[in-house]
This record gives C-alpha cells, sequence and structure tokens, in this order.
C-alpha cells in the first residue's frame, strides 16, 4: 500500500467511526419504526441544532490509539496507560458510559489491578473501540494480544474479546485491500470463524452472515433474521454481526453502509460506529461524505484532531515512530456538561413525544 494510501485509510477509519457514531447518536435506543417515524429521510446531523458530537464510541477508539502511541508498541506499557485513560476519562464524567466499562474503571479506581478490573459482560464496549487496533497492527499475533488486553480491562466474557477480535480482524483485512477492491468473500468468513473457532453460537453467527451476503438479504432482513426487528441491542453477538455484515454487503460506500446499518435502531451510535470504521477504511478519507463531517461540532475530539491523530495512527502501523497528539484536556468538562445537557434534552422529547 502506498504512503499517502496508508494515511487516508487511516484518517477514513477515524473520520467513519465518528461520522457513524455522531449520525447514530440523537436515535440511540429507538426501534426501527420509531426511528422512521422520528428521523425521516436521509441520515444528517440531528444532535445539537443540526449538528453532530460524538460518544464514549469514538472517545474510547481515541483513548485506545493514544495509548498505543504512548507506548511505542510495547503491551504491558499499553496496558498501563489505557487504564489510566480510562481513570481519567471517567473522572470528566462522560455521559452515556457503557454499564460494563463504568463498572469496570471504577474497580480500576478501587486499587483492582488492570489485568483484574474487566467485569463479566458480553456487551460491546471492547469491540467499539477495536477497529483502531486492527489499523495499528499489521502482525496478526500482536494485533490478538493488544485485542485481549484492551477487552480483558474492561470486559472479562470471552465473547467480548470474539466481537472485539472480528472487529479488528476486518479493519487489518481491509486495510491490506486496496481502494476499490472488495476482499473475497471466503477471506472475510475464514477470519470470523477464526475469532471463535470452538464458539457454535459465532460460527452459526458466521453462516448466517455468509448466506446472507451470497442471497444479497438486505442488512434489515439479516437483523430481523437474528431477532432483531425491534432494534440492534447492545449484546455484541448482535452489534458486531450486523455492523461488519452491513460493512460487507455495501463495501466501500460509506453512506450507504450507515443508512441500513443506522437504520436498524437499537444501539444505532454503536453500530454506526463499527461499520463507520470498517467502511471509511475501505473507502479512504475521500470516500467520507462531506456532509458527515462538515457538521461534527465537537471539541476537543474535533475533525481536525482526528485527522492529525489518524496520521500518526498511519506512521506507527508502518513502522515509523509517531507521538501521541496533544489534546485540549481543559475544554472536556465543558464539552461534557453541554454533551449531557443536550442528551436530556432528547430524552425529555422523546417522553413528550412518546405521551402524545
Amino acid at each position: 500500500m502506498e504512503i499517502d494510501d496508508r494515511e487516508s485509510r487511516a484518517v477514513g477509519l477515524l473520520f467513519g467511526c465518528a461520522a457513524g457514531d455522531s449520525l447514530g447518536l440523537p436515535g440511540e435506543r429507538l426501534g426501527r419504526k420509531r426511528w422512521a417515524s422520528r428521523f425521516p429521510g436521509p441520515l444528517r446531523q440531528r444532535f445539537l441544532f443540526g449538528h453532530g458530537m460524538v460518544s464514549d464510541d469514538t472517545e474510547l477508539s481515541i483513548l485506545v490509539t493514544q495509548a498505543v502511541l504512548s507506548s511505542a508498541g510495547d503491551s504491558e506499557s499499553f496496558l498501563l496507560s489505557l487504564s489510566w485513560r480510562l481513570r481519567y476519562w471517567l473522572l470528566f464524567l462522560p455521559s452515556g458510559c457503557g454499564w460494563a466499562t463504568l463498572r469496570a474503571v471504577l474497580r480500576l479506581w478501587c486499587g483492582v489491578s488492570c489485568r483484574e478490573s474487566g467485569v463479566k459482560s458480553a456487551g460491546n464496549g471492547a469491540a467499539v473501540r477495536s477497529a483502531v487496533l486492527g489499523a495499528l497492527f499489521p502482525d496478526p499475533i500482536e494485533r490478538h494480544d493488544f485485542v485481549r488486553l484492551s477487552t480483558r480491562l474492561t470486559h472479562r466474557d470471552e465473547r467480548a474479546f470474539v466481537g472485539a477480535l472480528a472487529v479488528a480482524e476486518m479493519a487489518a483485512l481491509t486495510l491490506r485491500v486496496p481502494v476499490g477492491r472488495k476482499p473475497e468473500m471466503a477471506e472475510v468468513s475464514a477470519r470470523l470463524r477464526m475469532a471463535a473457532s470452538g464458539d457454535a453460537e459465532w460460527t452459526e453467527l458466521v453462516d448466517r452472515m455468509e448466506t446472507g451476503w451470497r442471497n444479497a438479504m438486505t442488512v434489515e432482513a439479516f437483523a430481523d433474521s437474528l431477532g432483531l426487528a425491534k432494534g440492534v441491542s447492545g449484546y455484541v453477538y448482535h452489534t458486531v454481526p450486523v455492523a461488519v455484515y452491513g460493512w460487507f454487503l455495501h463495501y466501500g460506500d460509506v453512506a450507504a453502509t450507515l443508512e441500513s446499518v443506522i437504520k436498524c435502531g437499537g444501539d444505532t451510535d454503536s453500530t454506526g460506529a463499527i461499520a463507520g470504521a470498517l467502511a471509511g477504511a475501505a473507502a479512504g478519507e475521500s470516500g467520507i461524505p462531506p456532509e458527515y463531517l462538515n457538521r461534527i461540532c465537537d471539541y476537543p475530539w474535533s475533525v481536525t484532531f482526528l485527522r492529525r491523530l489518524g496520521e500518526q495512527l498511519a506512521r506507527f502501523s508502518k513502522g515509523v515512530p509517531a507521538t501521541v497528539v496533544p489534546t485540549a484536556y481543559w475544554a472536556i468538562p465543558f464539552r461534557n456538561l453541554l454533551f449531557g445537557a443536550t442528551v436530556y434534552v432528547h430524552i425529555l422529547l422523546r417522553l413528550l413525544l412518546f405521551w402524545r
């Protein structure tokens, strides 16, 4: 892969993650029918007066990337760096923090070792932050080890690791394939199966994905086949298959991928973040619709910040010295205050509309 191409794909991954996250955020937890009635028409930013902000899904991907860069790829240093970044992240009172992640970080603050802090949960918290690990580590052994460390920090359930590894593997495979070409379905299926070769539930899910791709089944129909007609849950074996299915079905088309996945309803910011990251890595920076990024109004997690982080991510993946991107930490409390207030306004509007 050419140097400029690698950088474009890394930036595209982060842009796609932020775009999917911010587009899906206003309708999080809405069922499919309520999403369609509340937000008719094409996807657009609707979180804050026609603009978007990112949730914890993008923030956690940023933390993982910064932790890898600060540790220069040393696994022990990475684990220590990520554990402290999570501690301080929680001090800023982020809205929408996943229940498992919240409990795990509180355990860290209580003195529990970062190797024992994870809780028994099969939520999607580790999976939403794993695409960047697929981009950072071309070597499959390193990739496996870092995904394991990242996952176990917050989630001890093996299914959480399987979902996270599947996302990382799809990101790594995407970056090996030139822009404009689609990976072979056989290789995609093989990598997905390898994530948990002895797990019957996961194997059945991969079989269903493969059958759906062969028959050109829509993402909504695929979600229906998993019993998710009312919306995609935060269970990792629901979130990841739907996101991965939409990514490969509409490979390289970021808009079609996000439209199909987010409009399934449910945990839309997480499915959007995962599918968007994979689609962005496939399409590159230029493949992200400008309207998805122009209205992201967030600081310090701005589009400019994400581009700089993507550039360093690309440098690291090529074995070139990379540095942590400076963050305006002073702005995070004010940003989180605005974000939290906006979330409560959305909740109030939902209640008012529900009782009409």
